[in-house]
């Protein structure tokens, strides 16, 4: 035993285990530094301000060019004017547009569709100062006539208005003319008839240019219903039933222009092929 007191009267107590805080007294809160606050609000803000001013105000986003790809009808200077008109615009009320990150192309673009009819455009901003503008013309498939004047229109029945009718390309296309009382050309520039009608009109086309004896001089819109006249050149007016298969009436009037009319067809007034086997001859 006096071996054992001996040994722990040699070892130390170890006071800095023990948790001596006083619990009555607590040790003064460490107050935040105000001027590294104030620094860091004051450099955010400087910091802040140096962006705006460079995305929309410095001179390296201004715009210097302007690339237009896929006009072959429309002047490019004419898309061009409109899209420098909208960089003088201002964006937000306090920037310019000229700047090609604020530039409102959405805006543009209507515009621009307003005055041309377009099948698509689009524009595209380049970092490099650049706006690309690729357009999509309407191309040609008739020529609306309307009294006496004469447009180009697409397939759609859309009327283009940008170009004027040439002489040689009234023999290329086929004319379709309105002798209706009614003007059939809508604020779009739409020709106001059916997709069917129309789509009747251009397959009876394409069958008639597979037969050269019958050249077409033009097609007729009357008020007549389920009706499409067909002026051939040197020829009668000849009535076709738009509901009614457009090779099977063209196989009736060769047939008929073969073996009954003869060489009597420029003599001939009209020829009717709305009803089926019973053709009517003037």
């Amino acid at each position: 035993m006096s071996r054992e007191i001996k040994y722990l009267k040699k070892v130390k107590k170890d006071y800095q285990r023990n948790n001596l805080t006083n619990p009555f007294f607590h040790k003064p809160k460490k107050k935040p530094n105000k001027r590294f606050f104030m620094l860091i609000v004051i450099t955010s803000v400087i910091f802040f301000i140096f962006l705006v001013w460079f995305f929309c105000c410095s001179s390296v986003w201004q715009i210097n060019n302007i690339k237009v790809d896929g006009l072959t009808r429309i002047s490019d200077n004419d898309i061009k004017n409109k899209i420098w008109e909208q960089t003088n615009k201002r964006r937000y009320g306090l920037f310019k547009q000229t700047n090609i990150w604020l530039f409102n192309k959405e805006e543009v673009c209507k515009t621009i569709l307003s005055s041309y009819n377009l099948a698509s455009l689009e524009i595209i901003k380049h970092p490099a100062r650049t706006l690309l503008v690729k357009v999509g013309e309407r191309p040609y498939s008739f020529i609306f006539q309307q009294g006496n004047s004469l447009f180009y229109a697409s397939v759609d029945a859309f009327i283009i208005r940008e170009a004027t009718v040439s002489e040689e390309d009234k023999l290329r296309y086929l004319i379709l003319e309105n002798k209706n009382s009614t003007d059939l050309i809508n604020v779009n520039n739409k020709i106001n008839i059916s997709d069917e009608y129309l789509g009747f009109i251009l397959d009876l086309a394409n069958n008639l240019s597979a037969t050269p004896d019958l050249p077409v001089e033009r097609f007729i819109i009357d008020q007549e219903f389920n009706t499409i006249q067909v002026k051939f050149r040197n020829g009668p007016l000849v009535y076709f039933n738009t509901k009614n298969s457009a090779k099977d009436q063209i196989d009736r009037l060769v047939l008929v222009k073969r073996e009954k009319i003869k060489d009597n067809f420029s003599k001939t007034n009209y020829i009717d092929l709305r009803y089926g086997d019973r053709i009517f001859i003037n």
